[in-house]
């Protein structure tokens, strides 16, 4: 039950209280002091929900004894009883010391003392729950910045080895490219050796960190290539049904990866169309590039640096599939390629 102390020097006064409060059967916990040094005493040993104390007393004034109380019981809230005319006096009292409310004698209606201590315990009440609700968020704050510190140990931890293999092997793609690039000017060797790079750090960011999901690499590739405003269109569609494997979703976003980023490179302008399909034995990825044919739309101006990402390209889809077929023509060009279930290559 919560407890009220009550502090007034007139003995008196202390029996009208009682006798009020008596009168409408004020179930609370009610302690009646007439001596500060008591009340604080009460105070120091004892939880008070609400302290009602007399502004002007002989040994102590009621700012004093509020002051006290704010370093004994903080929470308790805190009421003036006064019937002391000098006005600066109170208001030092009320401005100073977290005062809720201000009760005046005389009175002589019980619902004067009562419903202001009614009141108080309403915001008492409301500051615990307001207190309960803070230390709540604050254990489950806790908990998140648990949860953050593990995650960034792990996402640290992938990205040291991402940037491991990415450095490792795209030394040995450089490597590889300086004898393929030969016959291509310095310029065009560089463009090459960039396209390289973002190839197989897609291919890093699909297989060792990949489970983006079906609606995850088309949200993911339609923010890359879709550019409709400006010639580029990226639309890509799934007749798989649910529960393809999601080897199988990493290595079918790559391909498309790779088609959208071979047309992005090379064209100004492109459609690309994309479907997937499945089947007993498997599943057919079927990709469609077609550019304008009444005007000049080629980026890369040298043929010989375009033959060379295509038919890479080709070479990394057809690693990663059990079966591919590609053609080309001068509206376009089309890949469809075919992964098995359980004896695909990886």
């Amino acid at each position: 039950m919560d407890t009220i102390v009550i502090l007034d020097s007139d003995k008196k006064w202390i029996a009208n209280y009682k006798r009020m409060l008596a009168s409408v059967q004020f179930p609370f916990d009610c302690r009646f002091f007439y001596q500060p040094e008591d009340a604080i005493a009460f105070l120091t040993e004892y939880p008070v929900a609400v302290l009602a104390c007399e502004q002007d007393m002989s040994f102590m004034s009621g700012k004093e004894v509020f002051d006290m109380a704010d370093i004994l019981s903080p929470d308790s809230v805190n009421i003036v009883i006064t019937e002391n005319k000098d006005v600066a006096k109170t208001l030092e009292t009320i401005n100073g010391s977290r005062v809720f409310r201000l009760i005046v004698k005389p009175f002589f209606m019980a619902e004067d003392i009562e419903k202001p201590l009614r009141e108080a315990l309403e915001v008492y009440h409301a500051g615990k729950q307001e207190e309960q609700q803070y230390e709540k968020k604050k254990v489950q704050l806790e908990a998140l910045q648990q949860k953050l510190a593990k995650l960034s140990g792990k996402l640290e931890e992938k990205r040291r080895r991402y940037d491991g293999i990415f450095y490792a092997a795209s030394g040995i793609v450089e490597a590889a490219l300086d004898t393929a690039c030969a016959e291509l000017s310095q310029k065009e060797s560089e463009f090459a050796k960039q396209a390289c790079g973002r190839m197989l750090q897609e291919f890093m960011g699909c297989y060792l960190f990949g489970q983006r999901g079906w609606n995850g690499y088309m949200k993911y590739l339609g923010q890359l290539f879709h550019r409709p405003q400006q010639g580029c269109v990226f639309q890509a569609g799934s007749q798989a049904g649910e529960g393809v494997p999601p080897e199988i979703i990493d290595k079918v976003g790559y391909g498309m990866f790779l088609v959208g980023y071979l047309s992005q490179q090379l064209l100004e302008e492109y459609q690309v169309g994309a479907a997937l399909k499945g089947g007993e034995d498997g599943y057919v990825l079927q990709m469609l590039c077609r550019f304008p044919q009444d005007k000049d739309v080629f980026r890369v101006r040298s043929a010989a640096a375009r033959q060379f990402l295509g038919h890479l390209a080709e070479k990394i889809l057809g690693s990663l599939a059990e079966r591919m077929a590609a053609g080309v023509n001068g509206q376009g060009f089309a890949i469809q390629l075919v992964y098995g279930i359980g004896g695909n290559r990886q």
